[in-house]
C-alpha cells in the first residue's frame, strides 16, 4: 500500500512539474499554440503541458506491471503528439502511424483473428481505436475538459478493472493516469497557463481506447467501459452527424462540438462547460457502474437516457446560439 500510495504522489509531482517547466519554457523550444479561427482561446499559449501524463504512466507501466511492451506501444503515439505539438505532421502521416499502432495493439490483446467474424471484429477494434484517439483529441478545446474527463474516466476504468475484471496492472496504470491528469489540473483549470497538447490528448484517447478492448470481453464490459467517456463520445459523434447531414466535410476542422458552442456562442466561461461536461461524466459513470452489476436491461436503461438527454440538450443549445445570433 505505501508503495502504491509513493507511485501516486510521483504520478501527480511528475505532472506538475512538467508543466510548470512547458509553461516557463514552452515559448523557448516551439511548443506554442497560436490562436487560430478554430480557437477558443485568443492569446498564444506554452503546450505539451500533457507530456508528465505520459512520463508518469510510461514509467510505472515498464517497472510495474506485466504491460511492458504495450506501455511502449502507446507511447509512440504520445510522442507522434508531441512531433505534432512541436512541427505540425499531415493529417495522412498522422492517421497511418495512428492506424500502425492500434493494429498492433488490437492484435497484442485479441491475437491475429482466425474466422470471418473474428475479422470483422478485429477491423472494428481499430477503427474504435482510432476514432477513441482522435476524439479525445477533438474534445481538447477549452480549459480543463480533457483533464477533469481524463481523471474521471480512468478512475472509473481502475475501478472497474480492480473490482470486476481482476487486472490490477491495468487498475494500477489508470489510477497513475488519474493522478498524473489530477497534478495537471491546476496548470490548465480554471485558467490555463499551459495546455495539455496532443502528446497529451492523443496519448489518453489511444490508452483509453486500448483497455477498453483489453477489458471487453462481454458486451456488457463494453457498454459499461464506454460510459466512463460518454460525453466525449456523444458529443463528437453527434457533431460528426450533423456535420455531414449538412454536407460538410467532416475531416476539416472545426468548432462545432456542443462544448464549443456553449463557450464561444454563448459566451459561458470555459470552467463552467468543463464542469458541467465533468459532474455529467460523473453521473453517468456511477450509474453505468450500477447498471452493469444489474444486468444489461439496466444499461441499455442507462444508456438511452443518457443518449436522449445528450440529443435533446444538443439541439436546445443550437437553438439558443440561433436566437442569440
Amino acid at each position: 500500500m505505501l508503495s502504491i500510495l509513493i507511485i501516486l504522489l510521483i504520478s501527480i509531482f511528475l505532472s506538475s512539474i512538467s508543466a510548470i517547466l512547458i509553461h516557463k519554457f514552452g515559448f523557448r523550444i516551439g511548443l506554442l499554440d497560436i490562436p487560430n479561427e478554430r480557437s477558443s482561446h485568443t492569446i498564444p499559449i506554452p503546450q505539451s503541458g500533457g507530456i508528465g501524463i505520459w512520463l508518469a504512466f510510461i514509467l510505472v507501466g515498464i517497472l510495474f506491471t506485466k504491460y511492458q511492451i504495450f506501455t511502449i506501444v502507446a507511447g509512440i503515439v504520445g510522442l507522434i503528439g508531441l512531433f505534432e505539438d512541436r512541427f505540425t505532421l499531415s493529417t495522412k502521416i498522422r492517421l497511418l502511424l495512428q492506424l500502425i499502432v492500434s493494429i498492433v495493439i488490437v492484435g497484442m490483446f485479441l491475437g491475429l483473428p482466425q474466422s470471418t467474424t473474428a475479422i470483422i471484429l478485429f477491423l472494428f477494434w481499430i477503427i474504435f481505436v482510432i476514432g477513441t484517439t482522435n476524439f479525445y483529441n477533438f474534445m481538447d478545446g477549452i480549459n480543463g475538459i480533457a483533464g477533469l474527463t481524463g481523471f474521471l474516466g480512468f478512475g472509473f476504468i481502475a475501478i472497474f478493472s480492480f473490482f470486476i475484471a481482476k487486472e490490477q496492472d491495468i487498475a494500477l496504470m489508470c489510477i497513475v493516469i488519474s493522478m498524473a491528469c489530477l497534478g495537471f489540473l491546476p496548470f490548465n483549470f480554471p485558467k490555463a497557463k499551459v495546455f495539455m497538447g496532443d502528446i497529451g490528448s492523443l496519448f489518453l484517447g489511444l490508452v483509453f481506447a486500448s483497455f477498453v478492448v483489453k477489458l471487453s470481453t462481454t458486451i456488457s464490459a463494453f457498454l459499461c467501459i464506454i460510459m466512463f467517456s460518454c460525453m466525449f463520445y456523444a458529443d463528437t459523434i453527434v457533431t460528426i452527424f450533423y456535420r455531414w447531414q449538412r454536407g460538410e466535410n467532416i475531416v476539416k476542422a472545426h468548432r462545432k462540438h456542443l462544448y464549443q458552442y456553449m463557450s464561444n456562442e454563448l459566451s459561458l466561461p470555459h470552467w463552467k462547460v468543463s464542469l458541467v461536461y465533468a459532474l455529467t461524466q460523473f453521473v453517468f459513470g456511477l450509474l453505468a457502474l450500477l447498471a452493469y452489476r444489474e444486468g444489461l436491461v439496466w444499461q441499455f436503461v442507462v444508456f438511452g437516457v443518457f443518449g436522449i438527454s445528450f440529443l435533446v440538450t444538443y439541439k436546445v443549445i443550437k437553438n439558443a446560439k440561433l436566437k442569440l445570433a
